[in-house]
């Protein structure tokens, strides 16, 4: 019986060790694919993509702007977003690590190196940004009939 009991003590103890081995491995791939799709990435035309649909519904209001304005608007955006969303881009390893199993992660950073999975990838911005302005519409003709049940669900009754 001492010996079993041994056994599962040596087992729960060598547990931990082996699940956070693991998670390091883990960590460590998403960081390299972290790394290589930080490499590639346009930051400044991810924020402009925020952006830019904001200035769309304008103009569609009969609100345009002048192209001093949208570079002024481009520039705010610019300084205020680029670092901090460089930085949450490259701390997504440790989330990626958590939600995705190493062969997963694997599979992921070996995709986007490949030379076909490095060049969908690079152009999944642009897909992105031509399919913008169709949520935007599907957004904006949705709304009229939720925002009455929005309000409904979020009165106090």
């Amino acid at each position: 019986m001492r010996i079993l009991t041994g056994a599962l003590v040596a087992l729960c103890l060598a547990f931990p060790a082996h699940a956070q081995d693991d998670r390091d491995a883990r960590v460590a791939m998403a960081k390299e694919y972290v790394d290589a799709t930080m490499t590639d990435m346009e930051i400044q035309e991810f924020i402009r993509q925020l952006w830019q649909p904001m200035v769309q519904q304008m103009a569609a209001n009969r609100q345009p702007m002048s192209e001093e304005q949208i570079m002024q608007i481009d520039k705010l955006f610019l300084d205020h977003l680029t670092q901090p969303l460089t930085d949450v881009m490259r701390k997504q390893d440790e989330i990626m690590a958590d939600l995705m199993t190493l062969e997963e992660l694997t599979a992921l950073r070996d995709f986007y190196t490949s030379e076909h999975g490095g060049a969908v990838m690079r152009k999944m911005p642009q897909l992105a940004q031509i399919q913008q302005p169709m949520i935007s519409a599907v957004l904006q003709s949705a709304m009229p009939e939720m925002m009455p049940k929005i309000e409904a669900i979020t009165m106090p009754k």
